[in-house]
């Protein structure tokens, strides 16, 4: 018994001019936006953005931070933490870490947060203040050691 390879039954086409124009026009545009995300630390044309936290290691006896948003309610409860996920405001955390610098610059833009929590649960009490916090963790050898050092970065008066 004899064995052939199997031969492709249509012919192959050279790739037209316009075909490969296109073609490279892509992959530059690609490197353009990795390069933009990249130099701006921006993460605006996802998954174009910076790959500064795949370039090095962590330092195991460094510190961590975590940002997050508090809020008190027309309830009266104080500092209640947002939920920053799908089904609590529909933004989640990375989104608010990614655009952090602008809600430093411009506190009002917490406001968005408030209203899509309103959105999303409208028979719950709303929120009536909003408080950005970082918490900087201390670590050693890899794992947390103390209470966290907290800061408040911004706060806002939710708009009705």
């Amino acid at each position: 018994m004899r064995i052939t390879a199997l031969r492709p039954t249509t012919p192959r086409r050279q790739l037209s001019r316009w075909g490969a124009a296109w073609r490279l026009s892509l992959v530059v545009l690609g490197l353009a936006a990795l390069m933009h995300g990249t130099l701006r630390d921006s993460d605006d044309f996802f998954p174009f953005g910076s790959m500064a936290q795949y370039a090095s290691a962590h330092d195991l006896n460094g510190t961590t931070r975590s940002t997050y948003i508090l809020a008190d309610t027309e309830g009266g409860e104080r500092g209640v933490r947002v939920p920053l996920n799908a089904t609590g405001t529909g933004i989640g955390r990375a989104e608010v870490e990614g655009q952090l610098g602008d809600f430093l610059e411009d506190p009002s833009l917490m406001q968005i947060i408030a209203d899509a929590y309103r959105e999303i649960h409208p028979d719950r009490d709303q929120y009536t203040r909003l408080y950005l916090m970082r918490d900087v963790y201390q670590l050693r050898d890899g794992y947390v050691v103390g209470e966290p050092e907290t800061t408040l970065l911004a706060e806002w008066e939710v708009e009705r």
